[in-house]
């Protein structure tokens, strides 16, 4: 079965909306994780006093980075555009050839400049907002 790997942001956006069913629905016949440093991150969303992160922790497994992945780890460079938290993600979305889910357009470059998969949800469903002022006036009345 193939994998996708989540971000945190993904993983959260889905969890506050509260549509974890829409990663199934997208990508009906993978196996979707979070990574543990994602994990982690959500714990202390989740210990500050977010429920979100309870959603993610029912609806998707962790995956954790074996042994030569932990030792592929130290060759990511040290580029501060690339957390921790997405590195392990693709780190284990180039060793397992599983597909990395973003949103995040530093990591998507870095992942086409290294022929990773990368899905891009902001590209893939064209989203893209001309005129952001006029629509949070609307909100702001």
């Amino acid at each position: 079965m193939r994998t996708v790997i989540l971000d945190c942001d993904i993983a959260s956006c889905m969890a506050k909306i509260d549509r974890m069913d829409l990663l199934g629905a997208a990508f009906p016949n993978f196996e979707i994780f979070i990574t543990e440093s994602v994990s982690i991150e959500l714990l202390r969303a989740s210990q500050a006093g977010f429920s979100f992160p309870n959603r993610i922790f029912r609806n998707i497994p962790v995956i954790s980075l074996n042994r030569d992945e932990r030792i592929m780890q130290q060759e990511i460079p040290k580029n501060r555009s690339i957390h921790f938290g997405e590195a392990e993600g693709l780190i284990i979305s180039k060793n397992r050839n599983a597909i990395f889910l973003t949103n995040d357009s530093r990591v998507v470059r870095y992942c086409r400049d290294n022929d990773l998969k990368v899905l891009d949800l902001e590209q893939k469903d064209n989203i893209i907002i001309k005129d952001k002022s006029s629509i949070l006036d609307k909100f702001e009345r």
